[in-house]
């Protein structure tokens, strides 16, 4: 349609650019208007200037319901995990099983248990990452994924647990991003298992998975966590 524009919106109505009802031209698609935010409000939706909406997981197509989902449970606050679920959830890292003992470490020595982490695991872990990535843009879908991941990165950046020094939070923060970016996109994909949808519920749970160092598989229990 000619002359047809998207706004995203929050549940007010009112476009999160301006903090007001959408005027003027905004985006000439619903992904555009969503990749365009300067910040995201949940749950969240995109306008056309004829009255239409739609919510995130249509404006993403494929797939789009499934990162619609991981938003709900990340943005719902921490979940308690019970009986075996931590130890199930971390052996299911994104570059394949491991059968490694879990082991729960505080936030200062998760950073300092970061710097050990097995090369060629981490390496398998961002070639999985980089494989969604892939895929999407041989499907011509790079736009959609731009949407996804600036709207999740905005929703979660204030929402991650917290509980260390400035400089600890800094580190884990950016690695469950990191994670979480591997779980949209590959939700996205939709391509079989998630293979970071695991360790996305360990970050939605109030952890931060950080892969096998030395004869342990590590965790660490990254700010308030609900008590199993």
């Amino acid at each position: 349609m000619v002359g047809l524009s998207w706004f995203a919106v929050d549940t007010s109505g009112c476009d999160l650019r301006t903090g007001a009802p959408p005027t003027g031209v905004g985006a000439p698609s619903p992904v555009e208007a969503l990749a365009a935010v300067p910040i995201a409000t949940w749950p969240l939706a995109a306008v056309s200037t004829d009255g239409r909406g739609v919510g995130l997981g249509e404006v993403l197509g494929d797939g789009g319901a499934a990162v619609e989902d991981l938003l709900w449970r990340l943005l719902s606050g921490p979940a308690a995990l019970h009986g075996g679920e931590l130890e199930r959830l971390a052996r299911c890292t994104p570059a394949g099983p491991l059968t490694l003992p879990v082991s729960v470490v505080s936030l200062g020595e998760g950073v300092e248990a970061a710097g050990s982490v097995d090369g060629p695991w981490l390496a398998g872990v961002d070639a999985r990452r980089g494989e969604a990535r892939r895929l999407l843009q041989q499907s011509g879908r790079e736009r959609g994924l731009e949407a996804a991941l600036r709207v999740t990165m905005l929703l979660a950046t204030d929402r991650l647990p917290s509980g260390g020094t400035p400089s600890e939070v800094r580190v884990a923060s950016g690695a469950q991003l990191w994670l979480l970016a591997g779980a949209v996109a590959w939700a996205m994909a939709g391509s079989g298992d998630n293979p970071f949808g695991p360790w996305a519920a360990l970050v939605s749970a109030g952890y931060w998975p950080i892969g096998p160092v030395g004869r342990d598989l590590v965790v660490s229990a990254a700010g308030p966590v609900a008590a199993g």
